[in-house]
């Protein structure tokens, strides 16, 4: 699943193409696209323009001047592409859920988790965005408000179940959880009760950072994630993966470095 660098970083580059250009179509190709059903708000956006694009967490909008937005979310298989007007496409653009064209580019999401186009008082009344804990990538992070997060939840939760709860945190991912945890030396196991108020501020200090090396390098670390029964590139003990919460997303890490 695209995780929260993927989608800030997503934003900037649409933002980038398309901010200020004047949208001169707004086509939805595949006949699966959720947009469908919304064919008077899609004219609605010919002829304005992308004020902003912005990330929240894994959720991506698109703020238009006519007061409508395009609510995106990427889930594990979603992508946005843009092209230069008139230049080959490295998609068929058949696929494409939505296609928005200007003058000089065209920007184009395939598949996904979720799209649709809402008012911002649809969008601002939407629990999925009202829920979202604090953004780790967001400009005005503040640790304390994220480790109060982290109390405010059940106690005997896991850590690293509770930093995936985008109500919790938000832009956390699979990856990031694994990477995060060992980078503060913290097993991902123990509950949260276990835990104080400085470890967590250390976890939340590590995972905005990788996320933020994450972003602007677009590469990820790969010290455990995906490394099981390889060798701990600190201690030298095998990496080792299980199942983790709910979901069962799978977690790696380093039994005796990890305390």
């Amino acid at each position: 699943m695209a995780e929260g660098d993927t989608i800030h970083r997503t934003a900037r580059r649409l933002e980038g193409a398309l901010a200020g250009q004047r949208i001169l179509d707004a086509a939805v190709p595949n006949p699966a696209s959720p947009l469908r059903s919304q064919t008077a708000r899609l004219r609605e956006l010919r002829g304005g323009r992308l004020e902003r694009a912005e990330a929240k967490g894994k959720h991506l909008l698109l703020h238009f001047e006519t007061g409508l937005a395009l609510h995106c979310h990427l889930g594990m298989r979603g992508s946005w592409l843009i092209h230069e007007s008139g230049s080959r496409w490295r998609q068929p653009r058949r696929r494409a859920w939505i296609v928005l064209s200007t003058a000089i580019a065209e920007a184009a999401q395939f598949g996904g988790a979720r799209l649709a186009l809402r008012t911002e008082g649809e969008l601002r009344s939407d629990p999925r965005i009202a829920s979202l804990g604090p953004d780790l990538l967001a400009p005005g992070f503040d640790p304390a408000v994220a480790v109060a997060a982290l109390r405010a939840t059940d106690q005997n939760r896991d850590v690293g179940e509770a930093v995936l709860d985008q109500r919790v945190v938000a832009g956390v991912g699979n990856v990031y959880k694994s990477e995060g945890c060992f980078a503060a030396s913290i097993d991902p196991w123990r509950v949260l009760s276990e835990l104080t108020d400085s470890e967590l501020d250390r976890l939340l200090g590590e995972l905005r950072d990788l996320m933020v090396t994450g972003l602007e390098r677009g590469r990820r670390p790969r010290h455990v994630y995906r490394r099981r029964g390889q060798p701990c590139p600190r201690c030298g003990a095998p990496i080792r993966s299980a199942g983790q919460g709910d979901s069962n997303r799978t977690t790696y890490w380093c039994r005796s470095c990890q305390a």
